[in-house]
């Protein structure tokens, strides 16, 4: 692989913005910082949850962020990264050999503490501890507590 490329992130990357995952992220960071309390005199119940509305089901849980450096280690942030730093290695040896169009290149958020919800069946819902949501397969995102009728 052309050393040029080894710590860059491919153009086909950088040069795009996926404005679904841009506000899926900004959505679920301000309700994280609503439920943390970081923003003077305005709370949020801490019951309160993320809903992704997907073409299978509902989505909710929370924002996963990294940890800040001087945080415990997390094996699931290393792995995150360490996949995505492969992915991108990847990428740029395609460019190198002349790909010029990535497909299936939406952005993502990244999720803890998930329950999907299938429309087909919500009484078979599952749980994840991590889960990475495309944002082509969102629909729609609320936010608030699940009602149980």
């Amino acid at each position: 692989m052309n050393e040029k490329f080894a710590n860059e992130r491919p153009t086909l990357l950088t040069e795009r913005a996926d404005l679904k995952s841009l506000t899926a992220n900004v959505f679920a960071n301000s309700i994280e910082n609503l439920r943390n309390g970081k923003i003077e005199k305005i709370s949020m119940d801490s019951d309160t949850e993320i809903l992704f509305f997907t073409h299978f089901g509902l989505v909710s849980g929370s924002q996963y962020n990294p940890p800040e450096e001087n945080d415990e280690f997390d094996p699931i942030y290393l792995l995150h990264e360490s996949m995505l730093k492969m992915r991108d290695s990847l990428l740029s040896s395609y460019i190198e050999d002349g790909v010029k169009r990535l497909v299936n290149d939406s952005g993502f958020i990244l999720l803890k503490d998930v329950t999907i919800k299938p429309y087909a069946n919500p009484d078979a819902s599952y749980k994840l501890a991590y889960f990475l949501l495309y944002s082509d397969a969102i629909l729609g995102i609320s936010f608030g507590s699940q009602r149980t009728e």
